[in-house]
């Protein structure tokens, strides 16, 4: 995990957000600018298999994009947020 706020050589300013890494996923959550909710942003990368089914990795990468997601709602409800 990267708190950009405590990270200010990554930034000219720190900031407000947190960038949660795990294999393959990233996620980044910060504080909407202008409403009382947290935004939240995941990707992942699959890489396309040798059969070249481009179709079947972004299932698969929509697939790990869900489970993370699942996983940071589970753990910024655990904190009450």
């Amino acid at each position: 995990m990267e708190d950009l706020a405590a990270m200010p050589s990554r930034f000219p300013v720190p900031s407000d957000v947190l960038v949660l890494t795990v294999e393959g996923a990233r996620v980044v959550v910060r504080p909407s600018g202008t409403e009382p909710k947290l935004k939240t942003y995941a990707e992942a990368v699959v890489p396309v298999g040798d059969d070249g089914d481009v179709a079947a990795a972004r299932m698969r990468a929509s697939a790990v994009v869900d489970e993370v997601l699942e996983a940071v709602v589970a753990l910024l409800a655990a904190q009450g947020l």
